[in-house]
């Protein structure tokens, strides 16, 4: 399924993902960078409906507690974006360091489009659904990511694989899981005790966390 791209990327999460505070003396290259990820972007999404099965780790369990299905689904921004990083960091790093973090924003926007359309693909007998849930969250293995891919078929249907390291190619995509229910569900955000990532954490070393 091809997603629709915003507009725009969302400024005040650009700016923060680099650890700005304002616009002053970066207006011109947001502005060049935007342009360059949107017309390098080719964003593509998968997914499928499943019967919930089981993993590990406790938060995915507490996630899609009160859930009859789930959907497993997959976003790419496609591999125009990886080589555009690739590029600008081989001339300028600074400016490569803006299409790296822009492109983290814009796959994060573009994941939330192909999330609102999955509303309109849910059962009449069960028109809820939680929030997405993506393999390295919480204490759900980043492993479970091949598994995952595998389900949708997300080499053949949107050009995903996943490495030997269980990172995705191209690296500005997406997998998740979302619970589906027949009663509103909220899902679950994981705390930092159950986070595998939590001694390597920048954000919590800022003070901030991810939920």
């Amino acid at each position: 399924m091809i997603i629709e791209l915003p507009a725009e990327i969302d400024r005040d999460a650009w700016l923060g993902r680099l650890g700005a505070r304002d616009y002053e003396g970066l207006g011109d290259r947001l502005a060049k960078a935007e342009a360059e990820l949107l017309r390098a972007s080719g964003p593509r999404g998968t997914f499928t409906f499943s019967d919930i099965y089981e993993m590990p780790g406790t938060a995915i369990k507490k996630h899609l507690a009160g859930c009859r299905k789930m959907i497993l689904m997959g976003v790419t921004l496609g591999p125009g974006v990886d080589a555009a990083i690739r590029s600008a960091a081989a001339v300028d790093m600074a400016y490569s360091l803006f299409l790296d973090s822009g492109a983290s924003i814009l796959i994060e926007q573009a994941a939330d489009i192909f999330t609102a359309k999955l509303r309109d693909e849910l059962p009449a007998d069960m028109p809820y659904m939680t929030g997405r849930y993506s393999p390295g969250y919480g204490d759900l293995p980043l492993e479970m990511q091949d598994g995952l891919a595998a389900r949708i078929d997300a080499q053949r249907r949107i050009g995903l694989t996943i490495s030997e390291t269980h990172l995705m190619i191209p690296r500005k995509s997406i997998t998740a899981i979302i619970g589906v229910s027949d009663r509103p569900v909220k899902g679950y955000l994981a705390v930092c005790s159950e986070c595998t990532l939590r001694d390597k954490c920048e954000l919590r070393k800022t003070g901030r966390t991810c939920g």
